[in-house]
């Protein structure tokens, strides 16, 4: 099976999915109120922090272009 990238949007959904079903299982174990606008508040503050990390990784060009090319030598 050969690897492939990872996809960011499924793996972000799948985070959201995986945050939303921990606090509701915290919540169920501790009985505590959790406030819904602190979450949501919490959730955008990280969301944005990761697309500004996103942005500022997009800047950087990549180091090397592919394989390198064959020596003269090389050819028979």
């Amino acid at each position: 099976m050969k690897p492939h990238r990872t996809d960011g949007l499924s793996l972000t959904f799948g985070l959201i999915f995986l945050g939303i079903v921990v606090v509701w299982l915290f919540n169920q174990a501790v009985n505590v109120n959790l406030n819904a606008g602190w979450i949501v508040a919490v959730g955008l503050i990280v969301f944005g922090l990761l697309g500004l990390l996103g942005a500022l990784r997009s800047d950087r060009s990549p180091t090397s272009s592919g394989p390198p090319a064959p020596d003269s030598d090389d050819i028979d």
